[in-house]
């Protein structure tokens, strides 16, 4: 029962927000010109065989940001994590692993090698 509510509350909400018929008429006729229709119609094509691209300004100062502030910010990010997490695997890789390693190839050498 309350979703049917919920539904005749957004039909009426939906009824509520429909565009006024003063503001959904047409002002006047608006002449397309010919290379204007054909450019539409060719709107598919690649004119000239080849693809140019822009690249605007706002684009370019959007981008230019992003790109300076990256070291800035992986640098940050690595050295957040620096301590709580590099130095204690760093640790245990040289003195856990490595000391195993160590004592596996100290082991083989005595009892296999010739």
């Amino acid at each position: 029962m309350s979703l049917r509510r919920a539904v005749v509350r957004t039909s009426e909400l939906l009824s509520l927000r429909k565009t006024s018929a003063r503001d959904n008429l047409r002002v006047g006729s608006y002449p397309v010109p010919p290379e204007a229709y054909l450019w539409w119609q060719n709107r598919s094509q690649v004119p000239g065989g080849e693809i140019k691209q822009t690249f605007s300004h706002f684009q370019q100062k959007i981008m230019w940001q992003w790109f300076w502030n990256a070291p800035t910010r992986w640098y940050w990010r690595l050295s957040a994590w620096a301590w709580p997490v590099g130095v204690p695997c760093l640790l245990m890789y040289i003195f856990v692993y490595k000391s195993c390693e160590c004592d596996v190839e100290a082991s083989i050498k005595a009892k296999y090698w010739w």
